[in-house]
């Protein structure tokens, strides 16, 4: 069975409104949305923390494109004054979120 493959970034953004995790999410799916197997991205918030989920169609891709997307999320980070505390991989093992849509009307796979 295919396993869709997820990067998980966390940031410390301090006293950030957590609004601002919208923006990066929004401007990172128009970047990433034209890269081959990117399938997603999700940003989970609170005071103080947000997480970034992105999601792929196997690690594979995502390995590849691991240099340009590092060098990316740095500047983006840099840009909204947060701090990256860790980014690690996972496999996705179950999901059930057909109608999960937030922050944007815009749809990666349009």
């Amino acid at each position: 069975m295919a396993r869709v493959y997820v990067s998980l970034t966390r940031v410390r953004t301090a006293d950030e409104p957590i609004g601002n995790a919208t923006l990066v999410g929004e401007e990172m799916t128009r970047w990433l949305r034209d890269v081959e197997g990117f399938e997603g991205m999700l940003m989970l918030s609170r005071p103080g923390t947000t997480l970034g989920l992105a999601f792929w169609e196997s690690r594979e891709i995502a390995e590849r494109y691991r240099v340009p997307r590092m060098e990316f999320i740095q500047r983006m980070t840099s840009a909204a004054g947060v701090d990256i505390e860790e980014i690690v991989d996972y496999e996705v093992t179950y999901a059930d979120l057909p109608s999960l849509t937030a922050g944007s009307s815009e749809r990666p796979h349009g």
